[in-house]
């Protein structure tokens, strides 16, 4: 079964996989997102440029079955650039430094429609390109640093063991008879109390 931290980790690893492979040699540092940004930004600085990764629920939930739920999921991939130049070449890029603008069109080329099946991940719609937020554009000392975040939204199929169910259905088996206990003054008995008269209604196979 599919779970936040595969899908998260399945990101992360096609990102190290266009590194590596000489594509995306501009990027410095993957990373699960862990609450950086409410650190100093002069350390993010120093780890772009750089991708965070978080993923969360998208919604309730659509039951397709007793045992079977469609659930939705949105991811948000930040990419994150920095520059001693100007606030202009922080997004754009200047000479060898690459901008958040170029990295975010890399990484909507690289994950719009992508299923993740790539990384091992298998059941998975299809990622949809949701909204662009801008997180930082600020200046840190003499560097400027741009952070923005990306969402996608996906959905896989979460199937429940029959197990439980079955072993439920079993404890109670069928139902032939139903007992019950009748108070002509209700508001004044509690369950405790005897009943004025009771019946067993037996019921036809």
């Amino acid at each position: 079964m599919i779970g936040f931290g595969d899908i998260e980790q399945a990101i992360k690893d096609l990102c190290d996989q266009q590194k590596s492979s000489g594509k995306w040699s501009w990027l410095a540092t993957v990373r699960s997102y862990g609450g950086e940004f409410d650190e100093d930004l002069l350390n993010i600085v120093k780890r772009t440029p750089a991708i965070w990764v978080t993923t969360t629920g998208d919604g309730a939930p659509k039951k397709l079955a007793h045992n079977k739920y469609q659930y939705f999921i949105k991811v948000a991939v930040m990419v994150g650039s920095s520059s001693k130049r100007n606030e202009e070449a922080r997004r754009h890029g200047a000479g060898t430094d690459i901008g958040s603008y170029e990295m975010l069109t890399e990484v909507w080329k690289l994950f719009i429609g992508n299923t993740l099946s790539k990384a091992d991940i298998q059941g998975l719609t299809p990622l949809v390109l949701g909204r662009t937020k801008t997180i930082f554009n600020a200046l840190v000392r003499d560097q400027s640093l741009s952070v923005l975040a990306q969402e996608f939204t996906t959905s896989f199929i979460i199937t429940a063991s029959d197990r439980d169910r079955d072993e439920q259905d079993e404890e109670v088996g069928e139902i032939r008879k139903i007992y019950t206990d009748y108070y002509y003054q209700p508001s004044e008995k509690t369950p405790e109390d005897e009943a004025d008269a009771s019946d067993v209604i037996h019921l036809k196979e």
